[in-house]
């Protein structure tokens, strides 16, 4: 189930883009629906299965076939890929009246505020040739690109001439729903051992590893598009496994060929919140070289056809060409410049199927969209939600405030933390944006800021971070800020952190210069170099303080540090919902992988140090079979070279609010500990079970484990008591000893399906000491989170 592969994601970011799919559907008749019900039908009716002949053999000889002669097996290929993603709602026209009526005379919430927004889309419903029915389609995703390789020199390579992304959901992100749908259709080749649909790894029938999974039987021989072909019937009579059933249709003779596939889920209960689910290939010939030349993946949701929730998609395979490409050609991934823009005409001449007469209403249905009241006040609803922030200017204005979760919080050295900000939007500029904001707090009586500048060297549709990155960016901050924390990037101002379980006394003044340039590319390898001036004057508790005789301190001010930064992260295969700069996986990358090295230049900008600094995190996602369990594995590790005060040591990030923080140590203080060099790794497990299901096994809570630690003694080098000039560890910071530090926790996930509960109890460092005074440890506490599943 999906339920089973999702997990830990933000909520309200998985609810809303599941808000369209759920409102809608695409052009899909009661036809379609019967005949995945009809496949799965006819193999479970089939009588004397057993006395059936076994195909086994001839489905061999399709496998033997397609590797020997398929077209990926060619020396070079090239081909054009026209794929066309549509969404809409499926209505019985003679029913639409009394619909509409209903929906605008219910008095629930739901339909109030919900649905009656919709009302005026169905004076968009359009018939496609079945008389009984009318669609609307609310969304429609078009794509048209070249790929082609080299197999000889194992290049791959794609170039995408057009791509427009129509519908009435822009304040979601048309990028985002189409990556979200991408992996709900997922990457389907019969062929390939494991096939990705719905964030779920099915078999391949047709991959020679998989033929004892499956059964294959010889029904007859059967016209299609007017060749007689062998009608093989295939299932799996292990209803546990993720596979599918359907019908091959072959060619007939000593070389049989795949010539169409039709199939479904061989478990109906696969599908989940899905009623149904239909795939159609189809494949020929090309100088004796087997070619795909069409796909379509139909998805169903709702109780009959007059209430259907679907999304359909198809593939159109065309212009292949097997010759040695030419030298000049680009390989990886390359967009022709304004791909995005393309105009009607363009369109027109390159699309290999027309437009049906709902998806022709489609700007119409825009145009509409935005001058409906109702459906605009829960446009902005929703972006409040996805983005944090109130768009002025209308929903898609030039200039948005935000985020709206840190305009008030609380901490205990500011008091009430008042903070107003800002940025522009794309509608300002495609390429460029201004942003900041100015924070007051009611007990220290500061003025705190940030200003910053993005710059993308291409235009960009909503976000200037939209994938693939390739931008500049410049920051300046001054502000209160927890060492061992990123500012620029920090939450603790966020409302949420206004609740914590140790005070929050030791926070510094900081100013802080960042100038970066970061890209990244086909591959998902991203790098980033920059610049990076840092000033630093403790406010808090701790201070930075030398022992100039046994019995004799000074206290220093402030320091100044002058970096040079280059970091490279890897994340293959990743793919994700993009906010603003920020990003959410849809799925994992197979693991990911971030290194930093960072060079502090003494004297340069003032700076009172030198030194070299690396530090990586290393990623990797581990998932059952049969989905008995998740399990989320980190390991991390850093050195400094040179001799540095503890403020600009590695500081393991605590974590002090009642918010479970995946990658934080839940039950370690901020500031708590430093260290010069550190090897640390955690496991979180996410099992599909719960003692509740004793009780109820209908249940959906999940039961979470994790454990977390971190071990790293400070050298001699960085140790003030070898080292004079070195600040004294005080009030509350330390160093990080030969005893690990290590936590544990245990929780319930998937809570009315959005609520995680857990326990965190650390298991080391359980007592205060000298250098902790006046700064309480925590051993345990209670802590909430998230959780989403399907």
């Amino acid at each position: 189930m999906i339920e089973k592969i999702i997990k830990y994601q933000v909520i309200n970011l998985r609810y809303l883009l599941i808000v369209p799919f759920l409102l809608s559907c695409i052009l899909v008749t009661a036809q379609d629906t019967e005949q995945s019900r009809q496949i799965i039908k006819n193999i479970q009716d089939l009588s004397e299965k057993d006395s059936l002949p076994d195909a086994k053999d001839i489905i061999l000889k399709v496998i033997e076939q397609y590797g020997e002669k398929g077209y990926k097996s060619e020396p070079f290929y090239f081909h054009n890929l026209y794929r066309k993603t549509s969404v809409d709602a499926v209505l019985n026209k003679d029913s639409i009246e009394s619909q509409l009526a209903h929906m605008r005379n219910s008095s629930d919430l739901i339909s109030r505020f919900v649905i009656r927004p919709f009302d005026f889309s169905f004076q968009y419903a359009r018939s496609n040739g079945k008389s009984d029915e009318a669609n609307v389609t609310v969304l429609l995703f078009e794509d048209y690109k070249s790929i082609f390789a080299d197999n000889l020199n194992k290049k791959r390579g794609q170039t995408i001439h057009a791509s427009q992304n129509n519908g009435i959901f822009e304040t979601i992100g048309h990028k985002n729903i189409s990556y979200f749908l991408d992996e709900i259709f997922g990457d389907i080749n019969l062929f390939k051992e494991t096939n990705d649909i719905m964030l779920l790894a099915f078999k391949g029938p047709l991959h020679e590893s998989n033929t004892e999974t499956y059964t294959y039987k010889l029904l007859g021989q059967k016209q299609i598009d007017g060749q007689t072909c062998n009608e093989i019937a295939f299932f799996c009579t292990n209803m546990k496994e993720n596979a599918f059933a359907g019908n091959l249709y072959t060619s007939i003779g000593e070389n049989p060929k795949l010539i169409k596939a039709q199939f479904t889920f061989n478990n109906r209960e696969s599908a989940n919140f899905l009623k149904d689910i239909l795939l159609t290939h189809s494949f020929s010939l090309q100088d004796s070289i087997i070619i795909p030349v069409k796909q379509e993946s139909i998805l169903l949701i709702g109780d009959d056809a007059n209430r259907m929730m679907a999304a359909k998609r198809t593939d159109i395979f065309l212009n292949y060409n097997f010759d040695k490409p030419d030298q000049n050609i680009r390989w990886g991934v390359s967009r022709e410049k304004g791909y995005f823009r393309r105009d009607t005409t363009f369109w027109t001449t390159i699309r290999p199927i027309p437009l049906t007469n709902s998806q022709k209403q489609i700007g119409n249905l825009e145009q509409a969209a935005d001058s409906s009241k109702r459906f605009r006040r829960l446009e902005r609803v929703i972006s409040l939600v996805l983005s944090g922030s109130y768009s002025l200017g209308g929903i898609e204005g030039p200039v948005e405030l935000g985020p709206l979760t840190h305009f008030l919080s609380y901490n205990d050295m500011e008091g009430l933390r008042i903070r107003v900000g800002g940025n522009t939007t794309i509608r300002f500029s495609d390429q460029f944006q201004l942003g900041g904001y100015i924070a007051y707090g009611t007990k220290d009586t500061r003025v705190k800021h940030q200003a910053n500048l993005v710059y993308s060297l291409s235009p960009k549709q909503k976000y200037l971070w939209e994938y693939p990155k390739k931008l500049f960016s410049f920051t300046y901050a001054s502000d209160l800020n927890i060492p061992g924390q990123d500012m620029l990037l920090m939450n603790r101002d966020h409302f949420a952190q206004s609740f914590t379980h140790a005070p929050t006394n030791n926070m510094s003044l900081q100013r802080i210069g960042l100038l970066t340039f970061e890209s990244e590319n086909s591959s998902n390898l991203t790098y980033k170099i920059g610049g990076k001036i840092t000033y630093d004057k403790p406010l808090g508790v701790v201070q930075y303080v030398r022992a100039i005789s046994p019995t004799d301190t000074t206290v220093i001010d402030n320091i100044t540090s002058s970096d040079l930064i280059l970091s490279l992260r890897f994340a293959p295969g990743e793919r994700f919902i993009q906010r603003k700069e920020k990003r959410t996986a849809i799925r994992r990358a197979a693991f990911e992988l971030d290194v930093t090295y960072r060079r502090g230049i003494k004297g340069l900008f003032g700076a009172d140090y030198g030194y070299n600094a690396v530090n990586f995190n290393l990623f990797r996602r581990f998932d059952f079979t049969r989905n008995i369990a998740q399990v989320d594995t980190y390991l991390s590790g850093g050195k400094i070279w040179g001799r540095v005060p503890f403020p600009l040591l590695f500081i393991p990030e605590g974590n002090q609010s009642y918010v479970f923080n995946s990658r934080a140590y839940n039950v370690m203080n901020f500031y708590e500990f430093a260290t010069d060099r550190f090897i640390a790794g955690s496991v979180n497990s996410t099992f599909d079970w719960s003692p509740i299901r004793l009780f109820n096994p209908n249940n959906k809570i999940k039961i979470c484990v994790g454990s977390k630690i971190i071990y790293g003694p400070l050298s001699e080098e960085n140790d003030p008591a070898y080292h004079p000039d070195l600040f004294m560890f005080n009030n509350g910071i330390r160093a990080l000893g030969n005893t690990p530090y290590a936590e544990f926790n245990i929780g319930l996930a998937n809570i009315f399906n959005m609520i995680r509960i857990d326990y965190s109890r650390r298991l080391t460092y359980l007592d205060s000491d000298d250098t902790t005074e006046g700064n309480k440890i925590t051993r345990g506490t209670i802590l909430f989170s998230g959780s989403f599943s399907f």
